[in-house]
């Protein structure tokens, strides 16, 4: 039975086409050469390096170079979402519909996904948050978030919806029993890890709906 769903932040409550992440993406690097000092190309094969190793590159720079995360986790966030993002009526009348308690478990940190949820007008949906620092700097796809998660809320992974835009953060999930979903438009799903895939998130409802 459900009782719980995560969503994602970036890429999943608002479409990719925006370009938030990319422009985070870019926050990563200009750091990388600014803040630390690297060579272009250094920094950037740095990121995918540590991207592919650990998940993220701010755990790679934390290992490797001693970074300051709340620093790092500042400047790369400072992208100016209210400039790109605005209240989405659809979005909250489907979150309003949903009766299951709902939280954000992202990558990202708290200020940003309050940002990004103030702007979309649907803050109030989404009590709780689950950030990097939450993790302790650990990252989605590592397994350790999602028990650490669960934990907190006292819930078997089969008693969660887990809503995401990469395919690789939801197979954890999908190990730990959670029911996946994949959105994106042109998503394709993996077989045994993707229960559903959507174009949008406003077609979560269709799917609440036959699972009730």
């Amino acid at each position: 039975m459900l009782n719980f769903i995560l969503f994602d932040l970036d890429n999943t409550l608002y479409p990719k086409s925006l370009g938030i992440f990319d422009l985070v993406i870019e926050r990563i690097r200009s750091y990388m050469e600014v803040r630390m000092g690297f060579e272009k190309e250094l920094a950037r094969a740095l990121r995918q390096e540590y991207l592919r190793k650990y998940g993220s590159t701010m755990r790679g720079l934390m290992i490797h170079h001693n970074l300051n995360p709340d620093d790092f986790l500042e400047y790369v966030h400072d992208v100016g979402v209210e400039k790109r993002l605005s209240p989405n009526p659809a979005l909250e009348v489907l979150l309003k519909s949903i009766s299951l308690e709902k939280g954000i478990f992202t990558s990202g940190h708290k200020p940003h996904a309050q940002r990004v949820l103030r702007c979309l007008g649907v803050e109030a949906y989404f009590p709780q948050v689950f950030d990097i620092i939450f993790t302790r700097f650990i990252p989605k796809p590592n397994p350790e978030p999602y028990r650490q998660v669960l934990d907190h809320l006292r819930l078997d992974g089969r008693n969660c919806m887990m809503i995401e835009d990469m395919p690789a953060n939801l197979k954890p999930a999908k190990d730990l029993g959670m029911t996946t979903v994949l959105v994106g438009p042109g998503m394709d799903g993996i077989d045994g890890v993707v229960d559903y895939t959507i174009a949008t998130i406003l077609e979560l409802g269709d799917i609440l709906r036959n699972l009730t």
